[in-house]
């Protein structure tokens, strides 16, 4: 593998109107104004959802019963979408109707929330009754609506399943089929379908995690399965997977998209959605924290005390692909990390070669060191800071850094993998919430409060969120459930989270942005790396070396991150957190009786 310094090459040129033209033409763009972040695509750290989906073990022409390709109208407004829909929690309060609507046992009319114990759970919709429209769409008949959930198979991407499982992260398929199934019978047990099943089956992928072709002949198999909705997507080959399932007017939902770049989710829209920030909004946010706490300035925090009366030079390692499928994620990056007063004096991209990680760590940080960078700003997949931060202690290099958008690198269980006393010079930004207990992260509650018993695969929070969010949309979306309705259903979603364990999470137009949101959380934290500190990682592992999150995990939206390190209280052991020995008031959540689930039927 080459490792790409200074520009990209790839073919690019599979066809007019194919997925690989269409994603070589939006690298290839440039654009000449300024960033903003309604107006810039960017897609959003390929590898954050690639490797996700390794943890998780987890085009073509469009169907006769899709509009891809289309730009959607204008959607109705949030307070017209409310008023449409079904009988919502929040529809009754605006009609005075709330002690008049039969809620039905599954509804906590205290909190006009559905009894599940999280916090994002949706609004309660009255009991539906009557004639559920049959097949409103492919996918949708009148007892059943059909999910595909893609998986990873670690026999075919051997290397990267070993280097996952060597965190402690279960990559058995079986398990994961069989928390992906038992999480979609409990939420058919308190979710409102309107008279129908959700039925989710499992797709074992057929390549290798970097495999296009493999990726592209996985979806049009899945296509034709015709289910209404796909979740998950092949590791470092989401672009083209995604691109083929929505061509073809299928849902590519939470965990399949979440790798596009925003112009082809606008053109495949509402068959796109992503599980956290768009690549924009992520950018924006990265952006501001650096911005204010690595400001132009002595590098103070790097490891080599000589670099502490230097003025901060910026580099941007970042992921991408031979295709360049992420130079826009770089550009729009770089462009925000400008308006926050941050000029990088390089960029160093890298594509993710497990047998050529070490040589390509020694090739960046040569030349890291060359250009006397004294702060380095990363994102893209969580295995390479551990290689980066080992060959750079092999080189005698000790700078600051910044780790930036990346669902995973900020997990503890990846960052053990790093040089301790490296990572520990510098800070990052955090999708990922402050937890407590492992039984207290949501998808290990649910299921024990569903089962009485601890799920037998530790990657369940990875696997079973989107199973939660593709229940939410058509639990708002009415019984005509067409993709249309289950973007409806979305937005009508009320906005939740924002605590210390939980993300705010909101789609659709409810102030939080400047324009439409379709991504999915719309926050973070700040954390940092203390190699002493000793507890449990997110899939229960015991260990030494943890991410503190600052200011007991306090989380900013755009435009609230704090002015100096001192207000972020970086550094601040005493105010800071790693895991939480109580759950803090705000994250409480009532204590259920367990739901009656009723099981899917046999084959």
């Amino acid at each position: 593998m080459a490792l790409h310094t200074e520009e990209r090459t790839g073919d690019g040129a599979a066809g007019d109107g194919s997925t690989d033209a269409k994603l070589a033409a939006l690298a290839a763009r440039r654009r000449t104004g300024p960033l903003t972040v309604a107006k810039r695509y960017a897609p959003f750290v390929a590898m954050v959802v690639a490797i996700a989906a390794v943890v998780a073990v987890f085009g073509g022409d469009g169907g006769d019963d899709g509009d891809a390709g289309t730009v959607a109208a204008e959607v109705a407004s949030t307070d017209e979408l409310v008023m449409s829909g079904p009988m919502t929690w929040q529809r009754a309060e605006a009609e005075g109707r709330t002690q008049e609507v039969e809620w039905g046992p599954d509804c906590d009319t205290s909190t006009g929330r559905i009894r599940i114990p999280i916090i994002l759970v949706p609004q309660c919709v009255e009991p539906f009754t009557g004639d559920n429209g049959g097949a409103t769409y492919r996918g949708v008949t009148q007892d059943e609506v059909l999910i595909v959930y893609y998986q990873s198979n670690p026999e075919v991407d051997p290397i990267g399943a070993s280097m996952v499982s060597a965190t402690g992260a279960d990559v058995n398929p079986a398990s994961a089929a069989e928390a992906i199934n038992d999480f979609t019978d409990v939420y058919n047990s308190v979710f409102e379908t309107y008279g129908r099943r959700v039925r989710v089956e499992t797709y074992l992928g057929t390549g290798a995690s970097d495999d296009r072709e493999a990726a592209r002949a996985d979806a049009i198999a899945i296509a034709e399965r015709e289910p209404f909705a796909v979740l998950g997507a092949p590791p470092q080959s989401g672009p083209a997977f995604a691109v083929e399932i929505a061509s073809r007017g299928i849902v590519c939902g939470p965990l399949c998209a979440s790798t596009m770049p925003e112009e082809i989710v606008d053109e495949y829209y509402p068959y796109m959605w992503q599980v956290g920030p768009t690549p924009d909004q992520a950018a924006a946010l990265a952006a501001e924290m650096i911005g204010k706490l690595a400001r132009p300035g002595p590098a103070e925090l790097a490891g080599d005390p000589a670099m502490h009366t230097e003025e901060r030079r910026y580099a941007l390692v970042h992921y991408d692909t031979a295709e360049g499928d992420h130079q826009a994620v770089y550009e729009a990056l770089r462009d925000q990390l400008a308006e926050n007063g941050v000029e990088l004096t390089i960029d160093v991209p890298y594509q993710l070669d497990m047998a050529a990680m070490q040589e390509d760590a020694r090739t960046i940080i040569s030349r890291l060191e060359q250009n006397d960078i004294t702060t380095v700003i990363f994102y893209g997949d969580p295995l390479m800071p551990g290689t980066l931060t080992l060959e750079a202690t092999a080189q005698d290099y000790h700078p600051e850094w910044i780790l930036g958008p990346s669902y995973l690198g900020d997990t503890t269980i990846f960052a053990r993998r790093t040089d301790g006393e490296q990572w520990r010079h510098g800070f990052g930004m955090s999708f990922s919430a402050a937890r407590a207990d492992r039984s207290t992260i949501d998808a290990f509650q649910a299921y024990e409060w569903a089962y009485g018993r601890p799920p037998d695969n530790n990657t369940v929070s990875v696997i079973e969120s989107p199973i939660r969010t593709i229940f939410t949309g058509i639990h708002l979306a009415g019984p005509d459930l067409t993709p249309e309705t289950l973007r409806d259903g979305f937005y009508r979603a009320v906005p939740a989270g924002g605590t210390p364990m939980t993300a705010h999470v909101s789609r659709g137009d409810h102030g939080i942005w400047p324009e439409q949101d379709n991504g999915g959380s719309d926050d973070a934290t700040i954390v940092w790396w203390d190699p002493a500190a000793t507890g449990e990682d997110e899939t229960g592992n015991a260990g030494t070396g943890m991410y503190r999150f600052a200011n007991g995990g306090q989380r900013y939206r755009l435009g609230e991150f704090p002015e100096t390190a001192e207000e972020a209280g970086l550094f601040d052991v005493e105010s800071s957190v790693t895991v939480y020995d109580h759950v803090p008031p705000e994250d409480q959540v009532p204590d259920y009786p367990p739901p009656e689930i009723e099981p899917a039927p046999a084959d």
